[in-house]
């Protein structure tokens, strides 16, 4: 019997730009998606009817299904089979649900009968601690010898679940992807709402098929217009990034819930760059380079993510702000503007067409107010006219509707003219229903209908910026090539200077012969042994001169006072040179002290900070951002995981907040913009041809001159 395939819903998909294709679709996960049969394996009622098991089993799996359970038997005229391997057909899919110890022996069983992709049901793995991770091993092990893909465990067949359509959809699908069952339920009941899901894919605890799988898959599934995601972790990077150029090559944005944006304080980093560098800003340096919109909550991911389904591609966020209510407006706008959304004012012409209807005491210059009888005075033709007015304005992107209060007949109406003219009106429109009382018939025409909805201003501008923001950037969407792994000579030479394998700084020398290897600028200095070498150093480079202990036991010489400035003469450099060591060898009685650092004293100039810290999951990342001895006080950075190029590193010093002091703020000098990019580049080719041996690097400060950039202090941890 012809198995009953999962119902596909008619699309009707919003125009989008589609680019380069990166890869190929996602084949297996169709097989996967669609079995020819399927064995569920496991726990069984016995006491069920046979129709009702039927009716049960029928939306998911079809009619194409068989029963496996060790007691075998049957129930009604259903065999229950005792093994995978007693089933007289192709099984293309197994369920599984048995016992944790069970788990791998019934894999086994699968593999044996040629069974290509199992659902692992069963929980107490890998969640539960090292006992069940081994047992997680063990099942991948013997999964790999018979080639078996595997979703879990620790999931469920939701993947599998016929989502029910809105009464009427408004634009696209979202296909959902979530590393937790229970977060992702909330999200789908968005239905309830008038959101459109294609899928939902809640992956457990990804011993092999994981979320950048699924992402992947949905960029390419013609079902799916927009990608959601409640994300706690990510595994292979070069895949994950795989899946997101996939995405923006066909034109779905990707909404992302990624949880670990607290500081958790996993480690401790011995540079400012690691400090200032954590985990989660290097996913938030990721999602920057691939547009992903980060939201902090359900109900943002859930309302962005629609927004992004059901607003056209291409629509600005320049908001004209309606409502019946001077209060709400304001309200409106105030939050519109804290949400980086403009909120132009109205043509001379659009507030004529509007005085014509709209008494004087009320503001039609954006936001508009219709004083609320308006919606149950006025002919229809006059209540359609102020829509059109607004939307035919120049200025205006996007209608935003402010539903603040339940109220009954004039809420009622107001739903119904949006309903009436939402289809007709030139420009898109969007509302919020701020009540909490939902019992409204107002409320329940606006969801039928599809209209995008929010229930706070928040939400709602924060969506619409993020829409205006991917729009922007879509543009510049790309893949970036891999950067070059080969160490220079001297480089190489240099890291020979690591000891061990624990992290340690690099020597003085050694981290100047490292840097310059990669044409990395560097401030003129020497290295003293002696305070008649020290006079004689500062002499040749010229007074003044900054001087600073050179150990590298002495990660942060400001904090420990071993660094003095303006050292103007060579019997002064004699006395600061005896001054420095005595000061080290009492703060640390063995600590390694090279000798002295004699230092170019750079004058003027702006102070940034570039480094290099390496997140246990995405490898090495570079950072920029305002520096000096407050770097870690202003926080003021950006961070990319490599690879990166050009325009990632011209990104990162335009977005940072101190950026305009380098464009010539408050009378100051232009900095050299390109000059600090080059050195971002350069770090960048530094990280990724070091690999594994460098830990983290501190370029702090690097000083942005009228013209050029240099470095003139450095830490560089490595490890052997």
């Amino acid at each position: 019997m012809a198995q009953k395939a999962v119902p596909k819903k008619p699309v009707t998909k919003k125009p989008v730009t589609k680019r380069t294709v990166l890869s190929q679709r996602r084949g297996d996960l169709e097989e996967f998606f669609h079995p020819k049969a399927v064995a569920l394996v496991g726990s069984l009622n016995r006491n069920a009817k046979p129709e009702r098991l039927r009716a049960s089993y029928a939306e998911r799996w079809g009619d194409r299904w068989y029963l496996v359970n060790a007691k075998g038997g049957s129930i009604g005229d259903i065999p229950v089979y005792e093994h995978v391997t007693d089933i007289p057909a192709e099984i293309t899919l197994a369920v599984v649900n048995v016992g944790t110890k069970l788990v791998a022996r019934t894999v086994e069983e699968c593999g044996k009968h040629g069974v290509p992709y199992v659902l692992i049901f069963t929980a107490g793995f890998s969640e539960v601690g090292e006992a069940g991770a081994e047992a997680e091993r063990e099942v991948g092990e013997v999964a790999r010898r018979y080639g078996i893909r595997v979703f879990g465990p620790n999931t469920n067949t939701n993947a599998f679940e016929v989502l029910p359509e809105p009464p009427k959809r408004r634009g696209g699908r979202i296909g959902l992807v979530t590393q937790s069952g229970h977060q992702g339920r909330p999200l789908v009941q968005g239905t309830e709402f008038g959101v459109a899901f294609s899928r939902w894919v809640p992956t457990g605890n990804e011993l092999d098929l994981e979320a950048a799988d699924f992402i992947e898959y949905f960029a390419y599934d013609d079902d799916t217009d927009v990608i959601a995601g409640y994300f706690e972790g990510f595994k292979d990077p070069p895949k994950l990034r795989r899946a997101l150029e996939a995405a923006n090559a066909q034109g779905k944005p990707v909404v992302a819930l990624k949880m670990g944006s607290t500081e958790a304080g996993t480690r401790m980093a011995s540079s400012h760059t690691g400090h200032l560098a954590g985990s989660d800003a290097v996913v938030e340096g990721l999602f920057a380079q691939y547009g992903v919109v980060r939201v902090r909550d359900l109900d943002e991911l859930l309302e962005t993510a629609a927004l992004f389904a059901k607003l056209p591609a291409g629509t600005g966020g320049r908001s004209a702000l309606y409502s019946i209510s001077g209060g709400s407006g304001t309200l409106m706008a105030e939050v519109a503007e804290s949400s980086g959304v403009p909120v132009p004012v109205l043509s001379a012409k659009t507030q004529a067409g509007l005085r014509e209807m709209i008494p004087d005491y009320l503001t039609v210059a954006n936001p508009v107010d219709n004083g609320a009888q308006f919606l149950v005075n006025a002919p229809i033709e006059d209540r359609k006219r102020v829509f059109d007015l607004v939307a035919a304005d120049p200025n205006i992107d996007v209608i935003v509707i402010g539903l603040t209060g339940a109220l009954g007949r004039l809420t009622d109406r107001f739903a119904e003219d949006i309903v009436a003219f939402i289809d007709e009106v030139k420009k898109p429109i969007v509302v919020t229903w701020n009540s909490f009382k939902t019992d409204e018939q107002g409320f329940k025409t606006l969801i039928d209908a599809g209209v995008p909805m929010f229930r706070s201003f928040r939400n709602c501008f924060t969506a619409l910026r993020a829409f205006a923001r991917y729009e922007e950037a879509s543009s510049t969407f790309r893949a970036r090539k891999a950067m070059p792994s080969r160490l220079p000579k001297g480089a190489a030479s240099a890291l020979t200077d690591a000891g061990g394998t624990r992290p340690s700084p690099l020597g003085a020398d050694a981290s100047r012969q490292l840097l310059e290897s990669f044409d990395i600028p560097l401030a003129g200095e020497g290295l003293a042994h002696s305070a008649v070498e020290a006079a004689r150093i500062a002499r040749d480079i010229g007074f003044p001169v900054v001087m600073k202990i050179a150990s590298p036991d002495f990660p942060h010489k400001s904090d420990a006072g071993l660094v003095r400035l303006s050292v103007g003469t060579g019997s002064e450099a004699k006395a600061v040179y005896t001054e420095l060591v005595g000061r080290a060898t009492r703060a640390k009685r063995n600590a390694r002290i090279e000798g002295v650092q004699i230092q170019q004293q750079i004058e003027g100039g702006t102070e940034m900070i570039v480094g290099v810290t390496r997140d246990p999951v995405f490898g090495p990342a570079v950072l920029v951002g305002t520096g000096g001895v407050f770097a870690e006080i202003l926080k003021d950075v950006a961070v990319r995981p490599l690879p990166l190029d050009r325009r990632d590193a011209q990104e990162m010093v335009q977005g940072l907040r101190g950026y305009p002091l380098l464009t010539g703020a408050r009378g100051r000098d232009r900095g050299d913009v390109k000059a600090l990019v080059d050195v971002v580049l350069a770090v960048a080719r530094l990280a990724s041809a070091c690999g594994d041996r460098l830990v983290e690097l501190d370029l702090n400060p690097v000083v942005v001159l009228k013209n050029g950039a240099v470095a003139v202090d450095s830490l560089v941890v490595t490890a052997g």
